[in-house]
């Protein structure tokens, strides 16, 4: 690590990380990819080697712990025996990220007497009875908590006992694109297949929480009221049970599965409209994704969503599980080309001026204490 005195050094914690295309990853690489080295000194700590760090490496450089698991004694071990070592480095602050880390963290770190942050990031759908247990004990010891909506802090507020004002919203953050990336051809052949068709798209790994399903549902109301419309599903996953659904309502051929891809960006200008039809979200990539793409956004009122989407401006909230009210809004997209362009307009402008990723990596310093 840089021992330069005029930087503050800062220790980030995860258990693992496997994929700088995902949600939290994605975030951690963007933060400290774009950290003032004069002023930031970054390293990590990961719990387990992975697949993508031994081929591609990270941004910092990274120290593997070898061990993981709350009930692994050797994990508490290595992870007591790394924090006297980064004391004596220098480290000034610990960002901690995931379950394990933030509960495991802020008690080790800060009994060696170094500050330490927690990331959360979702509505807390993993939460047990003995999760929250340990995560009102560590939460003593956590010097300040970054949550990524509003939403998310009200839930962090409530269930883990974290006073409201150690709490901080920090939205997601993205990097303005300098050269637009071209569209796949795969995606240009099926878009000259069906020239005239209405594409919704959802960018979300196949789970029951994410509530496919309820897409496939509206795009058949859409079908039988005279919309020509048709899916695109970009995610990982099994759809197999998907496709069944769309051949028992008969939208089969409106339906495709693009599976995990790494050039999303590349893939939504090619789209008309961008949908999410979650139970739960801390605050969406997906959703600033679309905006960032120019689309009209049409998502479930949950966690962060209304935070990003203003209704009737940039997209439509509607109930989640409501395919009625959700089917009545993509007809409104579907039937009107005007209305598709000034919502996704607002969303592109919207995007811009919130979710920017120097304005996220400048409140994390911020909050870093970085002068």
């Amino acid at each position: 690590m840089d021992h330069d005195q005029k930087t503050v050094q800062v220790l980030y914690v995860i258990d693992s990380f496997k994929n700088p295309q995902a949600g939290t990853e994605g975030q951690l690489y963007q933060l400290v990819q774009g950290l003032d080295r004069s002023r930031v000194s970054p390293h990590l700590l990961v719990f387990q080697e992975s697949t993508y760090l031994k081929e591609s490496g990270f941004p910092c450089n990274y120290t593997i712990l070898g061990s993981s698991g709350l009930r692994n004694l050797s994990t508490w071990f290595r992870l007591w025996r790394e924090a006297k070592r980064f004391r004596k480095a220098g480290v000034n602050v610990v960002h901690a990220f995931f379950i394990d880390p933030s509960i495991m963290c802020p008690i080790i770190f800060r009994l060696q007497g170094i500050r330490v942050i927690i990331s959360r990031r979702d509505m807390g759908y993993w939460y047990t009875k003995n999760y929250l247990y340990l995560l009102r004990f560590s939460g003593r010891f956590v010097s300040s908590v970054i949550a990524n909506s509003e939403a998310v802090k009200r839930v962090v507020c409530r269930n883990e006992g974290i006073p409201e004002n150690l709490i901080s919203v920090i939205y997601n953050g993205y990097k303005a694109d300098l050269e637009k990336a071209s569209v796949p051809d795969e995606i240009l052949l099926i878009r000259k297949e069906y020239p005239d068709g209405v594409f919704g798209v959802i960018v979300a790994n196949i789970r029951p929480i994410k509530r496919i399903t309820d897409a496939i549902v509206a795009l058949a109301k859409v079908v039988e009221q005279g919309g020509n419309m048709h899916l695109v599903v970009i995610g990982d996953g099994d759809d197999s049970e998907l496709a069944l659904r769309a051949k028992d309502l008969d939208v089969h051929k409106r339906i495709h599965f693009l599976g995990r891809r790494s050039d999303v960006s590349g893939c939504l200008p090619a789209f008309d409209i961008g949908l999410l039809c979650s139970d739960s979200e801390g605050f969406s990539n997906s959703i600033v994704e679309y905006m960032r793409a120019g689309l009209p956004v049409v998502c479930s009122s949950v966690g962060g969503n209304p935070e990003a989407i203003e209704h009737g401006v940039s997209g439509y909230l509607y109930n989640v599980g409501n395919t009625t009210m959700l089917a009545g809004y993509l007809g409104q997209l579907v039937s009107d080309a005007n209305l598709r362009k000034q919502m996704g307009s607002a969303a592109l402008v919207s995007s811009e001026v919130r979710f920017s990723s120097e304005v996220m990596v400048e409140q994390h310093q911020d909050l870093y204490g970085v002068s």
